[in-house]
């Protein structure tokens, strides 16, 4: 999780400086206001003295009103810094995964890439957000308090020390006991999501083969395996706050009973006694909201190291050193001794030369699995070959630049992809510069433009996501 932050965050340093002043400033305020009840007690009720007690009061409105503020100054940023530094990793995550060749996609997986880019990084914004306010107000009302409880009494401050190593130590126990299971509840929300875009992209299939029942089924046992692990998570957690708030409970009884002795016999002052109550509870307060922070840290960890994952895979398409520009092509395609293997496996390819000259017709034909759409692949380089090169006139495709040789290519895979827009931004996909006259070509061509014209609003109607508003045979 460090690795991802320390990347991030550079950008906000400035304002996370700003934000621990504020933090500083909204502390020594709540430090403070303990003091001053005690002064109140001792020196104004006590006595009887109303003035006093009315100026003090008066002194801790303005405290309370100027803690107050830095509170709300030390939200903004840190909601200013957490949504931030999220939305520049999940751009940074969604450009890095735009590189990413087909044997990269398939190798994690669209769910799981899916899931890393929103939930995953969901859960790291909230628990940045949460910890940016946290992270430094803890510790210092954790220190400030113990110091001024001994300033206070010393027998009473030993109280308030003694609860703090035993709620520690619970919280290291339950966080390393947590960490796996997050880990096995995002692989299961992984699976989850997996079946689920499955069943939507392929709901035609589904229905066609009759397999409603048995799609139902796996997704109510991948549904329940994720229901699983997320109790065994949530009862992990759950017992933090329990605990916590019965060490509170027992150490005022012990400040107030030991306290109550010290008073009868004279050695401190109610007001006092009142104080180091308070100090006792702002220190439990803030170890409570560690607690909280650090109850979030599992997952958050988990989801940042998944994310880690995604971000330090090489992309097996690099560009070249020098690459070439091509302002035209012919359209000369040689194949020389190529073969392509996925992953450790057989080859899809084997050894295979040939040439496509321009201006003639080149088909492939094979059986069902022979490799014809891993042919077309090489040209517009989606993958590259185990073996041998495929070249486009004369230069091969791996000295070209990679977007400069697309742009010249028109590729027309078997599986048709819509995109949200419409007719017209979906036909110049690939330029966006399209002059209408070429979209109505491209039209004519593929024998769409007869239904589009049909259309309430021709080229620009809607499409809705991946096509379904449209026939099989339109898309």
């Amino acid at each position: 999780m460090g690795k991802l932050f320390k990347a991030g965050l550079k950008p906000y340093m400035k304002w996370v400086a700003l934000l621990v002043l504020l933090l500083f400033v909204q502390a020594f305020c709540m430090l403070f206001l303990p003091n001053m009840m005690s002064m109140i007690i001792d020196n104004g009720v006590v006595t009887g003295d109303i003035g006093y007690i009315t100026f003090t009061g008066m002194l801790m409105l303005l405290v309370a009103v100027g803690s107050s503020c830095a509170s709300i100054g030390v939200g903004y940023i840190a909601a200013k810094v957490g949504v931030g530094f999220c939305s520049k990793t999940r751009e940074r995550l969604f450009k890095h995964i735009d590189t990413f060749t087909l044997a990269e996609f398939d190798k994690v997986g669209a769910g799981s890439l899916t899931t890393r880019c929103t939930n995953d990084i969901l859960q790291i914004q909230n628990f940045m957000i949460l910890m940016l306010r946290l992270v430094v107000l803890a510790p210092i009302m954790c220190i400030g308090g113990v110091v001024l409880s001994l300033q206070k009494n010393q027998q009473l401050a030993v109280v308030v020390i003694i609860c703090m190593p035993v709620i520690l130590v619970f919280l290291l126990l339950v966080l390393r006991s947590a960490f796996p299971v997050f880990r096995s509840m995002q692989e299961k929300l992984d699976n989850v999501n997996r079946i689920i875009r499955e069943n939507i992209t392929g709901v035609r299939v589904v229905r066609a083969f009759t397999a409603e029942g048995r799609e139902q089924q796996r997704f109510e046992e991948a549904n329940a395996d994720m229901t699983q692990a997320s109790i065994r998570s949530q009862v992990k957690i759950s017992t933090l706050m329990p605990m916590m708030m019965l060490i509170v409970n027992i150490g005022t009884v012990a400040v107030v009973w030991v306290g109550g002795t010290q008073i009868s016999l004279g050695n401190m002052q109610v007001g006092d006694m009142m104080a180091i109550i308070q100090y006792l509870t702002l220190i439990m307060y803030a170890l409570v909201i560690t607690a909280a922070v650090f109850a979030m840290m599992p997952r958050a960890s988990v989801c940042a190291d998944r994310i880690n994952e995604v971000l330090e895979i090489e992309p097996d398409i690099v560009a070249a050193q020098n690459p070439a520009q091509p302002e035209t092509l012919s359209g000369a395609v040689e194949f020389r001794d190529v073969s392509l293997a996925y992953g450790d496996g057989q080859p899809a390819i084997s050894h295979i030369t040939f040439t496509a000259n321009p201006g003639e017709t080149t088909a492939l034909i094979g059986a069902t699995g022979s490799g014809k759409s891993s042919v077309i692949s090489l040209i517009p380089r989606l993958r590259d070959v185990t073996e041998g090169s495929v070249s486009v006139d004369g230069v091969d495709v791996r000295d070209y630049d990679t977007d400069a040789l697309r742009k010249r290519i028109g590729y027309v895979p078997q599986n048709s992809g819509l995109f949200s827009g419409t007719i017209r931004t979906n036909i110049a996909f690939g330029d966006e510069q399209m002059p209408m006259e070429r979209v109505e070509r491209a039209a004519k061509i593929a024998q769409a433009d007869m239904f589009i014209q049909e259309k309430e609003k021709g080229y620009d109607d809607p499409i809705s996501q991946g096509g379904t508003n449209v026939s099989g045979g339109q898309r």
